[in-house]
């Protein structure tokens, strides 16, 4: 083995790199297997740095290569190589390379270079990938780690998405890394581009050190990168691949049940404009008997809450999730500052508002949230449920809640069927044009959403930016079997779980492809990073939406009422706009793009935190941050990142069963909920959930508001810290403040007229909380239909980093132990002679 010499160095421009900063890629499991990184065994994983091209290719040298290719032919085991980290440039992190790299590296085995090598695997120890050097960065185009057809063929959510087979994907050039199980490959992202510019530089310095030989070519000192990322099993003790339903049913060696991953999920958000929807309950809710004014239909405006991206603690969402959440809000408050609510309850349908949690993972919160509404949500022990606090039983304005399955809130109940819903997708990023594009509108079978459609275009007609029907359907890529694809949102949920009898529109800032260049899931979708946002286009867009939501609303039972007329109907309702220099606007703007703990959103949460306190006698605080900048992952789902539980005689439960046997894991007999007046149904949302339903309560609350004695509508707010310090408040309908839920409360520090948010579970259809057990605990539904995508997280390792470091050889060390062995041979003979000199002398 030959040896180079390289110049390279820990110690500038940094001191060290012991624990490199950096964003992991992880693993998750789903229904059929596993996505994501990690190391094949719970050992780490080490290497010398080389950069991507050296180890691809073989030193781009093609008669080498075909040496290599010779050897292996003709050789029953594979060479020995020394282990390398693979060093990647971001734009470059593409499913190709990877699979480029996994090829090469399978022609190896990995040598025992840096520690003992015992999991099996190649040579390939790892991926950094490096964030692209600032000033080269207008040249790079960065893909999209979605495939083609994201939540489609290939995904694990392929079932569920409507057209599943298109490629709205195509002009990122849509790449699958998302979908790749990459066990065995470890790999972070280096976001400081002063550390990634040195890691880069060391990774061609050793790389062009070896491109004249070959891999076995010692570098001296060299820099290794050693990764500590074991992130589950990929197969069971048997060798059958681990997927998210045997790692939350895993029993230990003793039989124990040990579950090793938790799903992922959240809470979505949904509110009613006009008076509050009611919280009691009556025989016909799971009918939804349209004969029932207070259980009349709903035209729901809707979006997602969330993002993701290949690294997600990285996945800012600016245009596919900040710009969604950006304009429901606008149009929530254009609405609730228009209309009055005794308006808008004489309209035929309820509008409502959903924010739903978990959609990049499978629609987890709307497919939840409409399977509830519209398929009959049946409670164990009866609809009707119990008091959500019991210490509160009597008073009217106390929701109800279920304890198996567990649902803190059952006013859904009273929302009445979903006639149609609009959604909103990607309004951020245009591509550079004023063109908005309505997508759907020829799905459902009561033909609404042909009208929404309709009605959508004709609204937009005069404006700046304007709404035109998409070409999707049109495009060669359409489906063989004449079905309109529609893209990802909780519109196909509603499509699909109502067999198309009911459907919807979205609004989207693209055609028949999402625009070039919009960083769809991408880490690097931030306004910070990449991503350009047109502040106009969304607050169009929030007009649009809250003008159509009246339009569809206003829409009779038997579709008597054409689109020109409903869309003049809404103009004179909603006259005003929504302005994008508005202080609304550019406050919620900053906390959503900029600053997720913004001051604004932990106002709003602490305001709901003392409301949950106040009413339950259990204040829980604010839930998880959303960063700065903003992280959109939907997070991983138990009791202190969303997960409603409920408090009974000191235990807390994720479910109670009373049916079941009333004897605890410890043999104890087990309270049952109401036997302590201090039982509740308890819930930590995240910041981001809680500022919503707090700034849903404030804009829709305000059209409760009666006429001050000068005629004014909008009176002087009274101030408050929580809802104890409203009950006095005059300035509220009297309509509102009764059992419809709508007692005055306070929100973002201000009283308002009546609670119009509630939360909704957002965890995969297939998955509940097991009964009697402690929160935490999942099990899959025994009536799990095997569509939805189940999507876990693994528990990591308490000690999971990368670190790197100088590996001087064994030369330095021999050195330093033949020098060490001379040092001592000559101390003992120069301390023997001393002793003997000083034995001639007499004096020792």
């Amino acid at each position: 083995m030959s040896a180079t010499t390289t110049t390279t160095s820990l110690n500038e421009p940094f001191n060290n790199l012991e624990s490199l900063p950096h964003k992991p890629c992880v693993t998750l499991y789903h229904r059929n297997g596993r996505v994501g990184c990690g190391t094949l065994e719970r050992d780490v994983m080490t290497g010398r740095l080389l950069h991507w091209s050296a180890v691809v290719t073989n030193n781009n040298d093609n008669n080498n290569n075909d040496n290599v290719q010779q050897q292996q032919q003709s050789s029953s085991s594979k060479q020995t190589v020394p282990p390398y980290v693979a060093v990647v440039d971001e734009a470059e992190y593409t499913s190709q390379t990877i699979k480029m790299l996994q090829t090469f590296s399978s022609n190896f085995a990995a040598g025992n270079d840096y520690g003992p090598v015992t999991d099996g695997g190649g040579p390939l120890r790892g991926v950094l990938v490096l964030s692209t050097d600032p000033s080269n960065i207008n040249d790079v185009q960065f893909p999209s780690p979605e495939p083609l057809t994201p939540q489609g063929d290939g995904t694990p959510s392929e079932s569920l998405t409507v057209g599943s087979s298109y490629e709205w994907n195509v002009n990122n050039n849509g790449d699958g890394l998302t979908d790749l199980d990459m066990a065995g490959i470890p790999s972070v992202y280096v976001a400081d581009t002063q550390t990634a510019t040195y890691l880069r530089n060391v990774a061609l310095e050793q790389a062009n050190s070896i491109s004249s030989t070959d891999l076995n070519t010692a570098i001296y000192p060299s820099v290794l990168s050693e990764f500590n990322y074991y992130m589950g099993p990929s197969q069971t003790t048997d060798g059958t691949t681990v997927t998210s339903k045997q790692c939350l049913e895993w029993k230990d060696l003793s039989g124990k049940w040990s579950p090793k991953c938790l799903p992922l999920g959240g809470n979505s958000v949904w509110a009613a404009a006009g008076t509050p929807v009611p919280l009691g309950y009556t025989d016909n809710n799971n009918n939804n008997n349209d004969n029932n004014n207070q259980n009349r239909r709903t035209v729901m405006l809707s979006t997602s809450i969330d993002s993701t991206s290949m690294f997600h603690e990285l996945a800012p969402g600016a245009n596919t999730a900040a710009s969604n959440i950006l304009t429901l809000l606008l149009a929530a408050e254009l609405l609730g500052s228009s209309v009055k609510d005794e308006v808008l309850d004489q309209l035929y349908a309820r509008i409502t508002f959903g924010f739903f949690q978990g959609e990049s993972y499978g629609y987890i919160g709307s497919r939840q949230f409409v399977k509830d509404v519209i398929g009959g949500f049946e409670c164990q022990g009866g609809n009707e449920g119990v008091p959500s606090v019991f210490a509160r039983k009597n008073e009217t304005a106390t929701a109800r809640a279920c304890l198996n399955p567990l649902r803190t809130d059952l006013t859904f109940q009273n929302i009445g069927n979903i006639r149609g819903m609009i959604a909103v997708d990607q309004v951020g990023n245009l591509g550079g044009s004023k063109n908005l594009y309505v997508q759907g509108g020829n799905i459902a079978e009561n033909g609404f959403d042909a009208f929404l459609s309709e009605v959508m275009i004709e609204l937009s007609a005069n404006g700046d930016y304007t709404a035109q029907a998409s070409s999707a359907p049109n495009n060669n890529n359409n489906q063989e079997d004449g079905t309109t694809p529609l893209p990802p949102s909780p519109v196909t949920s509603l499509v699909k779980l109502s067999n198309s009898g009911a459907g919807g529109v979205v609004l989207t800032g693209y055609d028949d492809a999402f625009v070039a260049n919009s960083l769809y899931h991408s880490h690097l979708d931030s306004v910070s990073k990449r991503q350009s946002i047109d502040k106009d286009a969304i607050a169009a867009s929030a007009t649009l939406l809250a003008r159509t939501a009246v339009a569809a609303a206003y829409q009779n039972e038997n579709n008597e009422v054409d689109a020109g007329t409903a869309a003049a109907y809404a103009l004179t309702l909603v006259p005003n706009s929504v302005s994008s220099s508005s202080t609304t606007f550019e406050t919620l703007y900053n906390c959503l793009f900029e600053d997720g703990n913004c001051e604004t959103f932990i106002k709003y949460a602490t305001v709901e935190s003392a409301n949950d306190g106040v009413r339950t006698g259990f204040p829980l605080g604010i839930g998880q941050p959303l960063g700065k900048p903003p992280n959109y992952y939907v997070s991983v789902y138990n009791k202190d990142e969303g997960q409603a539980f409920v408090a009974a005689s000191g235990y807390l439960y994720g479910a109670m069963d009373s049916s079941a046997e009333n004897k605890d894991d410890n043999g104890e007999e087990r309270k049952t909920y109401g036997e302590s007046e201090k039982d509740a149904f308890l819930l930590r949302p995240s910041l981001l959930e809680m500022s919503l339903n707090g700034l849903l309560n404030d804009f829709l609350g305000r059209g409760s508001f009666t006429e001050t004695s000068n005629g004014e509508n909008i009176p002087d707010l009274a101030a408050c810290s929580s809802s104890n310090d409203c009950s006095s408040v005059s300035y509220c309908s009297s309509s509102s403040a009764d059992e419809l839920g709508g007692m005055p409360t306070c929100a973002g520090g201000k009283c308002i007229c009546g609670s119009r948010g509630h939360y909704h579970p957002a965890v995969d259809e297939g998955i509940s909380p097991a009964t009697n057990k402690a929160p935490g605990w999942f099990a899959v539904e025994g009536n799990d239909e095997g569509v939805s995508a189940m999507f876990t997280e693994p528990f990591w390792s308490s000690y999971v980093g990368v670190r790197a470091f100088h590996d001087a050889g064994t030369g330095p060390g021999t050195y330093t132990s033949i020098a060490g062995v001379l040092f001592t041979s000559v101390c003992f003979v120069m301390v023997y002679r001393l002793k003997k000199r000083l034995l001639k002398e007499k004096v020792y």
